[in-house]
């Protein structure tokens, strides 16, 4: 065992939410998800329409067991915590409300605000972040991290993608 932590993703790899905000993009009429100028825009009307998180992440639910397997993590005592991008004040505070008090989810929450690189928040340092992320992984890896890939429509796990977390409880 190291002292070293695991760095989780929120939006996408504990809750489903990565997904229901890029529909609620997408009914907005911002269909492309490549575009940074449309997530701004999306943003921005979320600083307008303040509930948008309530439904994004209070209605979101778990991606394979997740919520089940950080509660045993933590009954473990592992070195875990969440690392999440946050693009507004507001998205901050539903997302503390749904770990805190929805999931009961008791571990570390590390924000990393918008313009600043997860690699940069934390210093990768040999640890791990699992997130859906390719973009993420990449930056986490080539800045001195281990970093696996969350994608639950594989049939099992490699060496660079994972189903679920639950490889976390065998570590």
């Amino acid at each position: 065992m190291t002292n070293d932590y695991t760095f989780i993703d929120l939006d996408g790899v504990i809750l489903d939410s990565e997904k229901r905000m890029l529909e609620r993009k997408y009914d907005l009429g911002l269909r492309n998800h490549k575009n940074e100028e449309e997530f701004d825009q999306y943003f921005e009307y979320t600083n307008l329409h303040p509930e948008e998180w309530n439904y994004i992440l209070k209605e979101a639910k778990p991606v394979n067991n997740s919520v089940e397997i950080i509660k045993e993590l933590e009954r473990l005592k592992r070195k875990i915590a969440i690392l999440t991008k946050i693009h507004t004040l507001q998205e901050m505070k539903v997302k503390m409300e749904v770990l805190r008090e929805n999931q009961k989810i008791t571990c570390p929450v590390i924000f990393v605000p918008p313009g600043v690189k997860k690699h940069q928040m934390i210093i990768p340092n040999t640890q791990l972040l699992v997130d859906d992320s390719p973009k993420n992984i990449n930056g986490w890896i080539e800045n001195g991290g281990v970093g696996l890939i969350l994608d639950p429509s594989i049939d099992h796990d490699t060496y660079e993608k994972v189903r679920n977390l639950e490889f976390l409880i065998k570590r």
